[in-house]
């Protein structure tokens, strides 16, 4: 939670939208990411034994007595979304429902513990909870059997989803397998069925470790009503828009093929044009916006950063994700997080895929204005940078001591990230525009002040040349401490002031 808490970037704050009243009567939440398991992990993750989403996180926050309204309403990347059918097509011995076996192993060894028919494949156990007597919490596995008979020629689509692992049959031919490697969400299949024929549909499940949930379900595909989506929410207090992409899209060798994605690669830095398209709808009604990003990349938002009050990056913040944003939301954590890489305003800000050069990349050599900058992020608080003190000429070789004077001028306790830069000037070597050499979190009251020391060494204050070699140049090195980067227009809750050293 802690490390949930000091990751997340607060982007945009106007007129204060943030933080929000728990005194609200009505809020919805919205999006593709707003409960979304796999979002919030990762691409390299283990299996935490309890995930909290966003919307876990806000009903936490909020309790029972304001209203939460929740709608996905939107794919990442598309506006047409799966529902489930509202009768179940599946039936076990000419009668609606599934038989459904129980096993204490995860190999579905032996007779069954439980053996009983159940309407539907949708469960999902948590603290503690098993299918029932006999069944262990963890280490089980299941199968359910069921027949589909064919009213009509049709196609007929499924959705699957499982913790931790499964695999389906249709007549005995495995149709989706995520057995031994289950990374990407729910998976999707079609049926093409022929009037009068029986289907078998076998749902095998096995239960690693922590929460259980398996579900099986045939459905249609329905385009998203932007209307009615914002008549859903047009009396909410506040809205909260959860999107941005997932590990479901971005990864290694993955089997995904959708604009501004290809293979586990993205091709657009762009976020999907639908998500603006649908924020675009509910902003049109003048509640209060904020847009909670999730991503493990950089993204394009310029639309957004234009328009929405309040946006927040909460990147794929692991399983207490959900606490953490209801908690920066409501203000029980001022955010402090700051970004570790640029976020450019757009594709044609980067140099192609395949050129490897450094020219024009990242913050130490972009040229252009970024949307975002490396180590920029807001707070509640505000912050002042006075009385920067170090030597004015620095015998080359020498280590150089630097002190700064920050406080906290903001109503609230926060913490800051103070960030030290150097910049070489005027010289004929290839070197980084800027270089971050230093940064210290420090955690200071309303009203406090405090002094943060820095020693840069020979290495600090050295480039490399083009043959490899590291050496210490002579001539003036611009030292720059703040909230952020110098020179940068967007607005900061802090300063940033410099000083000229020079190197003799």
């Amino acid at each position: 939670l802690k490390m949930a808490r000091e990751s997340i970037v607060l982007l945009k704050n106007e007129n204060n939208t943030l933080p929000l009243k728990k005194t609200i009567k009505k809020i919805a939440v919205i999006g593709p990411n707003a409960d979304s398991r796999i979002a919030i992990l990762g691409n390299y993750n283990g299996l935490p034994s309890k995930l909290t989403t966003v919307l876990d996180g806000i009903k936490n926050k909020l309790g029972s007595e304001v209203e939460v309204v929740y709608d996905k309403a939107i794919n990442y990347t598309n506006d047409t979304t799966f529902v489930p059918d509202a009768i179940s097509r599946f039936t076990f011995e000419n009668k609606i429902g599934v038989k459904a076996e129980y096993f204490n192993n995860e190999k579905l060894d032996g007779t069954p513990v439980i053996s009983r028919i159940e309407t539907q494949i949708d469960n999902y156990w948590t603290d503690g909870h098993t299918p029932g007597p006999g069944i262990e919490k963890e280490h089980f596995s299941a199968r359910y059997t069921a027949n589909i008979i064919a009213e009509k020629d049709e196609k007929l689509f499924f959705e699957v989803e499982a913790d931790d692992f499964y695999r389906v049959f249709v007549n005995q031919k495995l149709e989706v397998d995520s057995w031994t490697r289950n990374r990407w969400g729910a998976k999707r299949f079609v049926l093409s069925i022929q009037k009068g024929q029986t289907y078998q549909i076998v749902l095998e499940f096995r239960q690693n470790e922590a929460n259980s949930m398996v579900r099986l379900k045939s459905g249609h595909y329905e385009k998203t009503s932007f209307s009615e989506i914002t008549q859903k929410v047009k009396d909410a207090d506040a809205i909260i828009y959860v999107g941005g992409i997932s590990p479901a899209l971005e990864g290694e060798e993955m089997p995904v093929n959708f604009p501004g994605f290809d293979g586990g690669d993205r091709t657009s830095i762009l976020l999907p044009k639908v998500q603006t398209d649908l924020m675009k709808s509910l902003n049109a009604l003048g509640k209060p916006l904020v847009f909670v990003i999730m991503t493990g990349s950089a993204i394009a938002i310029p639309w957004e950063n234009e328009n929405l009050p309040a946006i927040i990056n909460a990147w794929y913040a692991g399983e207490s994700a959900g606490t953490a944003v209801a908690d920066v939301l409501f203000g029980d954590y001022n955010p402090s997080g700051k970004l570790p890489v640029t976020f450019y305003k757009s594709d044609q800000d980067l140099p192609n895929f395949t050129d490897y050069s450094m020219e024009n990349r990242t913050y130490r050599y972009f040229k252009g204005e970024p949307l975002y900058p490396f180590g920029y992020g807001l707070s509640y608080s505000t912050f002042k940078y006075e009385s920067l003190i170090s030597t004015k000429k620095l015998p080359k070789g020498k280590d150089i001591y630097l002190s700064v004077k920050v406080t906290n001028t903001g109503k609230i306790s926060g913490e800051e990230i103070v960030q030290l830069y150097v910049s070489h000037q005027n010289i004929n070597q290839k070197a980084p525009i800027r270089a971050l050499k230093g940064f210290q979190r420090v955690n200071l009251a309303a009203g406090q002040s405090k002094t943060i020391r820095f020693k840069l060494t020979p290495e600090d204050l050295s480039i490399i040349a083009e043959n490899g070699v590291e050496f210490q140049p002579n001539g003036n090195i611009l030292i720059s401490v703040g909230g952020g980067q110098p020179n940068i227009s967007n607005k900061t809750t802090s300063n940033v002031i410099t000083k000229m050293v020079k190197v003799i």
